[in-house]
C-alpha cells in the first residue's frame, strides 16, 4: 500500500504532533513511575493553567475519546427521566451508534436544523411535555463546537442558549471535539467561549488537534464537582496512568500547541475552499473551522478516490 499524502476521510486520520511525541515519552523514560488516576503533578498543572483562564472555578478531568467524553458528561447531569435536546446532526445523535443513549438511559429530542446548530426556537419547540408524565423530562442541551457540517456558533449564540436554558431549568454541553477550530476561528479564548457564557460542562477535543489520545472534560457547574470521579470510575473511564493523557494537554496549553494546529487546520480548509472555487466546485456549507463540505459529483468522487481518502456525507 502506497504511503499517502492527503486524506480526506477525517482529521482523525492526522498523526501525532512531534511536540506531544516528544512530551510523552520524556514523561516515561525520565519517571518511569507515578502516581495515578488523575492525582499525578501533569494533571494538577493542566488543572491550574485552565483554571488562571476562568474567573469562576472549574474542575478538568480527562478521558480517552470525544464519545467517551459526551456519555459521561450528559450522566453527570442526567437524572434516571431527563431527556437530551440537540441537532439531528450533532455526533451523539448521528454517530454514536445510540452510545449515549445506551450509556445514560436518556432520549434524544432531536431537532432539524439547515447548518447544524441549535437554536432558542428549536429548544422551546421540545418543551411543551414539561409537567406531563407520560414523557421523558428534557434536562439538558447539547451542541457541537464545532458542528458536524463544519459551522461555529458564536459566543453570543452560546450565551443566549445558556441564558435560555438556565432560566427554563436546563443545563448546557458543549461536544467540543473540535473546540480549538472553533476559538481559533471565532478568534477569542476559553473565558469568552466558555465562563463567560454560562455553560455547565464542555469538553475539549486533543483527537482531533494533534494529539494520539485523549479529551479534557472542563467542569464549570460546582454542582457536578463532588461526584464527578465516581461517574467517572463507574463508567470505566478513569485512566490509572492519567499522566499520558495530562501530559499532552500540558504541551498543548504552555506552548500554545492547540492554536498552532488549530489554526493551520482552519487555514488549509480556506485554502481548499478557494482551489475548489477556482474549478468551479460549490461548496455545501461555509467553511468556519477544519471541515469543507464540497459538493462533488459523482464522477468527480470517483476520480478522486483513485488517489486519495476521501469522506462522504
Amino acid at each position: 500500500m502506497k504511503s499517502l499524502k492527503y486524506n480526506f476521510n477525517s482529521d482523525t486520520t492526522a498523526s501525532v504532533c512531534p511536540e506531544i511525541l516528544k512530551k510523552m515519552c520524556d514523561v516515561a523514560i525520565e519517571e518511569p513511575y507515578m502516581i495515578g488516576y488523575g492525582q499525578d503533578k501533569y494533571t494538577t498543572k493542566v488543572q491550574e493553567i485552565m483554571q488562571s483562564y476562568f474567573t469562576k472555578s472549574i474542575k478538568c478531568y480527562f478521558n480517552a475519546s470525544g464519545s467517551g467524553a459526551n456519555s459521561l458528561a450528559i450522566k453527570v447531569m442526567k437524572q434516571n427521566f431527563s431527556s437530551i435536546i440537540c441537532c439531528e446532526d450533532t455526533h451523539i445523535n448521528r454517530y454514536e451508534v445510540g452510545g449515549v443513549e445506551y450509556n445514560t438511559g436518556c432520549k434524544i429530542l432531536a431537532c432539524k436544523s439547515t447548518d447544524a446548530k441549535l437554536t432558542i426556537d428549536m429548544i422551546k419547540s421540545k418543551l411543551s411535555t414539561i409537567g406531563n408524565f407520560n414523557y421523558s423530562l428534557p434536562t439538558i442541551v447539547v451542541i457541537s463546537q464545532v458542528t458536524e457540517l463544519g459551522t461555529c456558533y458564536t459566543c453570543e449564540e452560546i450565551k443566549n442558549i445558556c441564558d435560555f436554558c438556565h432560566a427554563n431549568g436546563l443545563y448546557v454541553y458543549i461536544d467540543g471535539a473540535r473546540l480549538a477550530n472553533a476559538l481559533v476561528h471565532e478568534n477569542c479564548g476559553f473565558k469568552e467561549m466558555l465562563n463567560d457564557t454560562g455553560v455547565d460542562i464542555a469538553s475539549f477535543g486533543g483527537n482531533k488537534n494533534g494529539a494520539m489520545f485523549g479529551e479534557m472534560i472542563i467542569v464549570m457547574n460546582e454542582k457536578f464537582f463532588p461526584n464527578f470521579i465516581l461517574h467517572q470510575k463507574q463508567s470505566c473511564q478513569l485512566f490509572s496512568k492519567t499522566r499520558f493523557l495530562a501530559s499532552q494537554f500540558l504541551v498543548m496549553l504552555e506552548q500554545d500547541v492547540w492554536r498552532k494546529n488549530a489554526k493551520n487546520a482552519n487555514d488549509m480548509a480556506l485554502y481548499f475552499e478557494q482551489k475548489l472555487k477556482e474549478f468551479g466546485v460549490n461548496l455545501a456549507y461555509p467553511v468556519q473551522s477544519n471541515a469543507v463540505f464540497a459538493n462533488f459529483t459523482d464522477k468527480q468522487i470517483e476520480v478522486i478516490k483513485k488517489e486519495y481518502p476521501l469522506g462522504s456525507y
